[in-house]
């Protein structure tokens, strides 16, 4: 049977844009993640009179007006925001491109250019693995970007990580899911539910992925 909830505004916290990983005080690994899909899931959300906190990597975007906004740049950073947060909120929409590594140990002064230098890499945290405690009541929303086995690898992704919905997203050569662009992109529920969507502009699939959150949020199984 399910349990209907009020339709109220909730509180979401989404995140955004790439982190930066530090080699030294003025290069970083990082990704080409622009924030562009977070930020236009925050404003839709906040239009739609939820409660926002946006957690954002370095992205050349105005910030919608949020309930709260929080800078951050590394991972750790971000897991750390999202720590303090998760407690209030009512779901988390995990947009934010993570870098998958970091330097084992950053140069506290700026690296003189030689012959050639190795750099030692070691992963970062898995963020969802990590707030797997908090999430009892929560709703947990994903995002994959493949290159290759794409649905394969998502719903993978949706089960290890004991997510309630990802979107999935490619990367090949004609089609670029960075910054303002139409997107072919496919919302898999854990129940094994799909939407496709092609060719659509981010700010039509963020309303499709809060309706979808919404329908879970308000009637719940």
């Amino acid at each position: 049977m399910a349990i209907i909830r009020r339709r109220m505004p909730f509180k979401i916290i989404v995140t955004a844009g790439p982190t930066l990983e530090p080699i030294d005080p003025v290069r970083f690994i990082s990704n080409r993640s622009t924030g562009y899909m977070g930020y236009k899931i925050a404003e839709i959300a906040v239009k739609r009179r939820h409660s926002i906190t946006l957690i954002s990597g370095p992205a050349r975007l105005k910030p919608p007006k949020v309930k709260r906004f929080i800078s951050i740049e590394t991972a750790d950073e971000l897991l750390k925001a999202i720590k303090k947060e998760i407690k209030k909120a009512d779901c988390l929409i995990m947009c934010a491109a993570v870098s998958d590594f970091r330097a084992k140990k950053p140069a506290r002064k700026k690296i003189k250019r030689n012959k050639g230098m190795s750099l030692k890499l070691i992963p970062n945290k898995d963020l969802l693995k990590e707030l797997a405690r908090e999430k009892r009541g929560k709703l947990f929303v994903g995002f994959s970007l493949e290159t290759e086995n794409i649905v394969k690898n998502s719903v993978k992704k949706l089960k290890t990580k004991n997510l309630d919905l990802v979107v999935v997203n490619r990367l090949t050569k004609s089609h670029n899911p960075f910054g303002d662009n139409k997107l072919d992109v496919c919302i898999i529920g854990s129940s094994g539910q799909k939407i496709t969507l092609y060719n659509k502009y981010k700010s039509y699939i963020a309303h499709v992925l809060l309706d979808k959150i919404e329908q879970l949020w308000y009637l719940e199984r």
